[in-house]
């Protein structure tokens, strides 16, 4: 057993209890509780954003990837991907902020007057939550359990009882700050780790020279990726890049443990500004991590399991003060995201299904949901075997197929009726759901054209079409669209506006910069050795 290891993340996860503690002094209402008081600024907003999204996910599964030769699959996907922040922002997040709803589902069920789609918004998405939680969680019990050698099954049930106990205590709250906390922790892990990493191997830029004539994966580097690994095909990788990039592009804009951020914001000029650094701060945390992968495969070629070469890396090539650093921000990721599912799971139940007026009894009842959830959750990942890359994808495409035609279209279409929104979440839920679980189950791969991706939007936007034909728009919806483009006072603040524009602007020169570093890291190397 690695004692010191395992040491450290105790310490990590005790810490984070007390934090989460300590916030709960500070929670009053329900409204402190599910949505964080309604003021929060967008630097809290950007940790959060960013450390929901980036959980084992990425440091497992995406890292695991790269090492087995599929990065530039990967970092296509990323591109087009981090998108979403600003578009989700701009196209719904913006809106779902003026609802003033304290749920997703609720706004959906105001815009559309319809109890029915918050029901169905709700169930849908605590589905697609747990999903995630399963990848959250299954990664956090591997990751301990190969570190101190401790029973995965015990791990489970460490990790369990740690984000339980900070959700439960803090609520929407708590789990922003402690967010955020852990957004600086494994940022900075991330960083240093994979320069640590690029040492190991003999420097950057003279391994990614030497990575372009590698023979035991070819293409690892290429944009047309290693092609024993996934599709025969450059073109068919490509394709498949850009699909599972718009898949999580639609997770960053609509997917609830994404937007329902916003809901959290002071205003719309903190929801804008986040979007624009967090977008920035997942695709450069992407690319380090996603090259070191490419770094380990040349130190350890041959790994039987190629989602533990970041942590291979960490307690062989690091330090055991840095190796402690980035393993505990790899636990604080699968943490993180952890607490905002199982805050949205809770807040869904309480406020969507049951109903509860009375806030000690919506407090009560979310709190009680989070504990069956964890409950659930924990005994699914024991009596299941991890795949945590799959089951974050299958998620992704699921929140896509389901969500987003409808998110988009209640902001920007007059035509789409209670109908036709109700049908499009359900029929997309259902076919990408229900082929992803049968092709995964087979082990069948389709024509990328035929993708669960491409085929559940395709069925989303028919059947919202179809619905909206059979029961036109009432004019209770008509009205409740029209209230969401009536612009708050609060958001007409001069001071505000010129700030906001500035961070816009800036995203420009953030562009030029993650361009110049894939310029100087990547491309100018990789070319040499061809």
């Amino acid at each position: 057993m690695n004692n010191i290891y395992f040491i450290g993340m105790c310490i990590t996860m005790l810490l984070y209890i007390v934090i989460g503690i300590i916030i709960s002094k500070k929670v009053k209402t329900a409204n402190d509780y599910y949505v964080a008081g309604r003021n929060t600024p967008a630097f809290l907003i950007t940790g959060s954003l960013v450390a929901s999204f980036i959980g084992v996910g990425l440091f497992m599964g995406d890292v695991g990837e790269c090492y087995s030769g599929f990065f530039s699959p990967i970092m296509v996907a990323v591109g087009v991907m981090a998108i979403g922040y600003m578009l989700g922002s701009i196209l719904f997040g913006r809106y779902l902020r003026r609802s003033k709803s304290t749920t997703i589902a609720e706004f959906f069920s105001r815009r559309f007057d319809s109890k029915t789609i918050k029901y169905v918004a709700t169930i849908t998405g605590s589905l697609i939550m747990l999903v995630y939680m399963i990848s959250c969680v299954q990664g956090i019990g591997t990751l301990m359990s190969v570190v101190t050698g401790i029973s995965y099954n015990i791990c489970i049930i460490l990790a369990v009882i740690t984000f339980t106990l900070i959700t439960i205590f803090s609520g929407a709250k708590g789990v922003l700050i402690t967010d955020t906390i852990m957004f600086a922790v494994f940022t900075v892990a991330t960083l240093i780790g994979t320069f640590f990493i690029s040492k190991a191997v003999g420097g950057w830029t003279t391994t990614v020279t030497e990575m372009a004539s590698y023979e035991a994966i070819p293409g690892i580097l290429s944009w047309t990726a290693n092609p024993n690994y996934f599709y025969p095909t450059g073109i068919e990788n490509l394709i498949w890049s850009l699909g599972y990039g718009i898949a999580w592009m639609s997770v960053l804009m609509v997917a609830p443990w994404q937007s329902s951020r916003y809901l959290m914001a002071k205003d719309e000029h903190a929801v804008i500004r986040s979007s624009v650094l967090a977008s920035s701060a997942v695709f450069l945390i992407e690319f380090f991590m996603c090259m070191a992968g490419v770094f380990v495969q040349k130190l350890n070629p041959g790994m039987q399991q190629p989602s533990h070469a970041l942590i291979w890396a960490a307690m062989n090539t690091m330090p055991s003060i840095l190796g402690i650093i980035v393993l505990s921000g790899v636990l604080a990721a699968g943490i993180s995201s952890a607490t905002t599912f199982l805050s949205l799971i809770g807040s869904n139940v309480a406020n969507d299904i049951l109903s509860f007026k009375n806030d000690k009894k919506r407090i009560t009842a979310g709190r009680i949901t989070i504990l069956i959830a964890s409950i659930v959750v924990m005994l699914l990942c024991i009596f299941n075997p991890p795949a945590i890359f799959w089951i974050t994808y299958l998620g992704a495409t699921v929140v896509a197929c389901s969500w987003m035609p409808v998110a988009l279209a209640s902001v920007w279409s007059k035509k789409i009726s209670k109908l036709g929104a109700i049908m499009g979440m359900i029929g997309g839920f259902v076919v990408s759901s229900i082929m992803k679980i049968y092709l995964s189950i087979k082990g069948i791969t389709l024509p990328i054209y035929f993708d669960p991706f491409f085929v559940g939007m395709a069925a989303n936007i028919l059947l919202i079409i179809i619905g909206s034909i059979i029961k036109k728009v009432t004019p209770t919806e008509k009205e409740e669209r029209e209230k969401l483009f009536i612009v708050p006072k609060e958001n007409l603040n001069e001071k505000e506006i010129k700030k906001t524009r500035k961070i816009v602007i800036s995203s420009i020169f953030l562009g030029i910069l993650i361009a110049t570093v894939l310029i100087i890291f990547w491309v100018i190397p990789y070319y040499k050795g061809l």
